[in-house]
């Protein structure tokens, strides 16, 4: 048996033929409604109630260790030793302002009028925190240092990186304006 040559087809025909059979139509409309990541059809892109709910639940819990934490570590350097209850007690009254805090900025993060906010917010609470670790005595920094950490942390984590590095660089400036010492 002899070897059949090969049909050749034009490129100009071999486009004549998809354009006629409408796959490309097909494949663009596919590839419009089908998200990259998921493999699925897009859906709305607006968060619902539950979701931002999960996503306060989601950062309000690592955000309420970290407040508990450093009240921990403020009064340990002070020679307190909290018990149980009194941790309990000041954990339980700082929830509920920390979660509307995170889940009002959360849902609201991509505004520039709360990135700017939050800058200041971020600023404030640094120059303050290092402010009253300078220059404040034992019992207003056991009052305050915690909360105050705590929000400038949240704040530098939520913020944009231009608005965040802008705002650290700011509480560094008062640091080095006014020779007060962060690491001890």
């Amino acid at each position: 048996m002899a070897a059949k040559p090969e049909e050749i087809i034009t490129e100009e025909e071999q486009l004549r033929i998809i354009q006629e059979s409408g796959i490309l139509k097909i494949a663009t409309e596919n590839q419009a409604t089908i998200s990259p990541i998921v493999g699925r059809k897009d859906e709305p892109s607006k968060a619902t109630l539950i979701d931002e709910l999960l996503d306060t639940v989601i950062l309000l819990i690592p955000f309420s260790f970290l407040y508990v934490g450093m009240d921990i570590m403020v009064k340990q350097q002070y020679a307190q030793h909290p018990n149980f209850r009194e941790e309990l007690e000041q954990y339980l009254s700082a929830i509920p302002i920390l979660a509307l805090f995170i889940f009002y900025s959360n849902r609201y993060k991509p505004k520039l009028l709360l990135q700017i906010a939050m800058s200041l917010a971020s600023v404030a609470s640094g120059c303050r925190l290092v402010y009253i670790i300078n220059k404040s005595p034992f019992g207003i920094v056991i009052q305050q240092a915690p909360p105050l950490g705590v929000i400038w942390v949240y704040t530098i984590v939520q913020l944009h990186l231009a608005y965040a590095c802008l705002a650290l660089a700011a509480v560094f400036v008062y640091v080095r304006a006014y020779g007060m010492k962060i690491v001890f």
